[in-house]
């Protein structure tokens, strides 16, 4: 079945986004985008529930302060941020962030915003689907990584169907002849659960535009993560990820790589926060399902 077939039988034209649900949970603002309160059990019995049931695509993304400095400056991943179903605090640095941002916090919660990082949720979902067969396909990372990364998940969650792996080479999605053989792939594995590791803001953007009318139940921006899982990149301690510190841990690892995002983009980032804990009661309070 090809991608324009995918798209036919969910009555929407081939590239048009598929109608988001009402949301059933508050969100803490933060600049112009919103945060889930959901807890990590939570959210994850969402969306292991829902991959399984299927339906329309629930697009995962994962908070990080880039991600907010890039929400800041493009109007387009803005509103693409604003359609997707769950954002998560991946960073320790955001979920302090929203917490200090939130102006009513739930009162059985001190902190209302956990933690959730995408490597964390890969696991999690892996670990929770694979009793009931969840079937999963990883898209991106560096040749080789999403390879293995689903031959260390397929071996540590037995059950787990990997449906299939693609790294399609650099901006793939910027010409006909190299995409649609992807959405093909993608169409044609069925899987439950898709996760696109091709980097912010590109992974959201190939999400919400491509992935939307193929029906994928859940499909998960990760970043580096296959790397991690894979174990071609060490993960920082549990102490310094507790410590808001894991971006120090990767930065040391690749500086050359890394050093603008880290350095650059986090003083972009905590002279936003200092504007929002600063700007009006609007940027400051949960926000309502729907807003």
């Amino acid at each position: 079945m090809t991608t324009a077939d995918i798209a036919a039988s969910n009555d929407v034209p081939p590239g048009a986004p598929l109608p988001v649900d009402r949301r059933r949970t508050q969100r803490v603002r933060i600049g112009n985008l919103g945060i889930d309160t959901l807890s990590r059990t939570r959210m994850l019995n969402d969306i292991v529930a829902h991959a399984l049931r299927g339906g329309h695509t629930r697009q995962i993304v994962t908070v990080n302060a880039q991600i907010c400095v890039l929400a800041e400056k493009d109007a387009r991943f803005r509103d693409c941020l604003h359609r997707a179903e769950f954002c998560c605090a991946d960073g320790m640095p955001i979920a302090w962030a929203a917490n200090r941002l939130a102006a009513t916090p739930n009162p059985l919660r001190r902190n209302p915003v956990p933690r959730i990082a995408g490597v964390d949720l890969i696991e999690d979902i892996c670990r929770a689907g694979a009793p009931r067969g969840l079937r999963i396909f990883l898209l991106g990372g560096v040749p080789g990584a999403a390879r293995a990364a689903a031959a260390v998940l397929a071996a540590s969650y037995p059950g787990i169907r990997v449906t299939g792996v693609s790294c399609p080479p650099f901006h793939f999605e910027q010409e006909p002849n190299t995409l649609q053989p992807v959405l093909d792939q993608i169409a044609a594995a069925r899987t439950d659960v898709l996760f696109v590791a091709l980097g912010a803001p590109r992974q959201e953007l190939f999400i919400d535009e491509h992935i939307r009318p193929l029906a994928v139940p859940i499909a998960i921006g990760v970043g580096g993560s296959f790397e991690i899982i894979s174990g071609a990149i060490n993960r920082a301690p549990l102490w310094m990820q507790r410590a808001g510190l894991e971006w120090l841990y990767r930065l040391r690892q690749e500086p050359r790589r890394l050093w603008k995002r880290y350095l650059v983009g986090n003083a972009e980032f905590l002279l936003h926060l200092a504007r929002w804990k600063a700007s009006s009661s609007s940027h400051s309070q949960l926000m309502t399902p729907g807003s």
